[in-house]
């Protein structure tokens, strides 16, 4: 299964954030909702509130998400 995530994104200053979305596969909704909680630049916040929505997409989809991540220069910073 493929999901898009939407999550408010971190350290772009106090009390300031941006929402990111990010493209995961796994086997059901909870374990992709675990996952992203390791995922870089992702707000911490309590019970997991940093991540807005998850939906449930096409391998096209996933696929033209995934190119989208690699061609985003503040994913992809060191």
């Amino acid at each position: 299964m493929y999901f898009k995530l939407v999550m408010e994104g971190g350290h772009v200053g106090a009390g300031k954030s941006y929402d990111m979305v990010r493209y995961f596969e796994g086997d059901d909704i909870f374990g992709v909702f675990s996952r992203s909680f390791r995922t870089p630049r992702l707000k911490k916040k309590e019970f997991g509130s940093g991540v807005k929505l998850i939906q449930e997409i096409s391998w096209r989809e996933y696929m033209a998400g995934k190119d989208q991540e690699r061609k985003d220069p503040y994913l992809n910073r060191n």
